[in-house]
């Protein structure tokens, strides 16, 4: 059984984040003030899906059994081109510097996360196979 736990994204199939209706800086992860102003006007919008891989890491161990067959497992540091820079699950063979594309996922016990995919269409479908390999699906549009 996969732990649960809150990461405050709404399930969309677009990638959507607050906005501070005071300065406009987009804000993630979730918060209840502007990290840019302290204003307390945050919105849900659609922004971008577009970011750059800022760096990596490879675990190899975790504490939840669902993904020990699957180690090791590589997570990124992306620097969305909208603002702001979030943690998220990185498909195969993504180097530091690419440019990917940020879609909300959903595992088994219904968490929402971010996964990080290649920019080119003809590598989707195996994306989708590492990402139904694990348990997690795309978030319906």
């Amino acid at each position: 059984m996969m732990t649960e736990f809150h990461t405050g994204l709404p399930a969309s199939a677009t990638l959507t984040l607050q906005r501070c209706g005071s300065c406009q800086q987009v804000n993630y992860p979730p918060r209840e003030l502007c990290g840019h102003c302290l204003a307390d006007d945050l919105q849900w919008q659609a922004v971008a899906d577009s970011a750059m891989v800022q760096s990596l890491t490879r675990l190899n161990y975790s504490l939840e059994p669902g993904y020990a067959q699957h180690l090791p497992w590589t997570v990124a540091s992306v620097l969305l081109d909208c603002g702001p820079i979030a943690l998220a699950h990185l498909a195969p063979d993504i180097a530091t510097g690419a440019r990917v594309r940020l879609r909300v996922i959903q595992d088994r016990a219904g968490n929402r996360m971010l996964a990080a995919t290649g920019t080119d269409a003809a590598a989707r479908p195996g994306e989708r196979d590492w990402l139904q390999s694990v348990g997690f699906r795309e978030i319906p549009a």
